[in-house]
């Protein structure tokens, strides 16, 4: 069997892409598909055209979209390494950016002037990302200035705004547990202050001192701490039968298998070095970031981590707030330091009527085509 796809990078992801056609529709037999196309379970997925790592194993399913304020849908999944599994239930911001690109390829969206503005329905959640692509002639640019943590070069700066994604998880709004802020008691870990998100994904915030960590350690180091892998899934089990995100049943299983919810280590800033022995100087950052979910540290920063981690870094009495040392202007800029570099996500948040209202969660990233053509399950 033959299936055309593309693989691109986007942000510090790297995904095979797939047009809706080429695909069954859900259920055992497209997930069947997508295993075999990534050579899964295998930790190496030497058979397949999965990368051996969380950031290089996703796939984005690709078509036209049926509504009429979208130019173009997009399903996420996560593939798993060693498990045969696919999480359809999360979102990937850096995915998105190769999104954009493959829309824009496409000639998909409007172009004003030297950009391409595309809306892309976001299938996993049904909300709405409004992208912005570099373009001359209406063709994407190949070359540009913007560089992000975590990737070698520079490219085309390609904007992703997710202020439609309050609540996109649980549909409860941005504060899913009713609290900017929980005292929460987790079992293995003890007390410690809690802050969770529903921002794009789901996300849980919690302080390095309560987990008597240094997150400038090395992702190494941190990955090798057996302990503090415990205590994160702990939190993480805790917090999700909270919120009935997961059931007791399900709860072991559900872990391994969805990316969501993340947990979010915060520290105060200070200079540390990224993983590729770059200096991070303490002024250019408000916050220091690690992510953590399915056993693993990742090697740079979630997407959608910085979108939650921003957004919530604007609200008074959230923990990222507390740990944030300055304020700037409107939108709110928000500098994160995390293993492979920096980031930083703009951000226009006002609170109406009890609630919030995001007009603005920006995040700029880069995306290059890497391939294009055909890959064979057989």
């Amino acid at each position: 069997m033959e299936v055309r796809t593309k693989i691109i990078r986007g942000g510090s992801s790297k995904g095979v892409f797939i047009d809706a056609s080429e695909v069954p529709p859900a259920g055992v037999e497209r997930d069947a598909m997508i295993l075999r196309l990534f050579g899964t379970p295998d930790r190496r997925q030497i058979d397949g055209l999965g990368g051996a790592d969380k950031l290089t194993s996703k796939v984005a399913i690709i078509g036209l979209s049926q509504r009429t304020d979208c130019d173009v849908s997009y399903l996420f999944g996560q593939v798993g390494t060693e498990h045969p599994t696919v999480d359809w239930q999360s979102n990937c911001g850096n995915i998105s950016a190769g999104v954009a690109l493959y829309a824009a390829h496409q000639g998909v969206g409007s172009t004003y002037g030297d950009h391409r503005k595309i809306r892309i329905e976001q299938c996993n959640t049904g909300r709405v990302i409004e992208a912005t692509v570099p373009v001359t002639n209406g063709v994407p640019n190949n070359t540009g200035a913007f560089s992000i943590g975590g990737v070698p070069g520079q490219g085309p700066r390609i904007d992703l705004d997710f202020k439609d994604f309050s609540g996109s998880c649980l549909n409860r709004g941005l504060f899913p547990s009713g609290e900017r802020l929980s005292h929460m008691s987790i079992p293995g870990v003890g007390s410690l202050d809690v802050t969770v998100v529903d921002m794009a994904n789901l996300h849980i915030f919690v302080h390095a001192r309560d987990l008597q960590i240094l997150p400038s350690d090395s992702i190494d180091t941190l990955q090798a701490n057996r302990i503090l892998l415990e205590k994160l899934d702990c939190i993480r089990a805790t917090v999700a039968l909270e919120l009935g995100f997961f059931s007791a049943k399900e709860l072991e299983v559900s872990l391994s298998r969805n990316m969501n919810p993340l947990v979010h280590i915060m520290d105060d800033a200070y200079s540390y070095q990224s993983d590729n022995g770059q200096p991070i100087r303490k002024d250019a950052i408000d916050l220091l970031v690690r992510s953590y979910s399915r056993g693993q540290f990742s090697k740079a920063y979630p997407g959608t981590g910085a979108v939650g981690t921003a957004v919530a870094a604007c609200i008074e009495h959230t923990l990222p707030y507390r740990y944030r040392i300055s304020q700037r202007g409107d939108p709110q800029r928000v500098s994160l330091g995390h293993p492979g570099g920096t980031m930083s996500i703009d951000v226009t948040v006002h609170e109406v009527d009890g609630g919030y209202q995001i007009s603005r969660a920006q995040l700029g990233r880069t995306a290059r085509l890497l391939m294009s053509g055909t890959a064979y399950l057989d």
